[in-house]
């Protein structure tokens, strides 16, 4: 067996092994899956063409309510992962992406974007 062939040998022996193990995801941590969870309730509360469009006065503070005890929570705790960081982001991005034309608000919705987009 020639150098090069025990070379080959060697590298599919220790490559073998990781391919077969499969790849267990982080699983998601509760201060992630609340806000993911209160960004897509938030998005679909403020929908304007959700057939429930017009709530009453009492219905809609208690989304609010729900909604800004996450906001409130996602400041005290800080994240302990990009899934936590991706996912404060995705709350922000439903608290203040309402289509505002201003530079520095759209350049913060972009960052929040590519914030998801990195960290999952």
């Amino acid at each position: 067996m020639t150098a090069s062939t025990r070379r080959a040998a060697l590298g599919a022996l220790l490559a073998a092994p990781l391919a077969s193990v499969p790849v267990i995801a982080a699983p998601t941590s509760n201060l992630a899956a609340a806000c993911n969870a209160a960004a897509e309730r938030w998005n679909w509360v403020k929908d304007p063409f959700h057939p429930d469009c017009v709530w009453p006065d009492e219905r809609m503070n208690a989304e609010l309510d729900r909604f800004m005890a996450v906001i409130e929570r996602s400041i005290e705790e800080p994240s302990t992962s990009l899934r936590d960081l991706a996912a404060k982001a995705r709350l922000m991005i439903a608290e203040h992406d309402d289509g505002d034309k201003y530079q520095g608000h759209r350049a913060l919705i972009a960052l929040l974007n590519e914030v998801v987009a990195l960290c999952g």
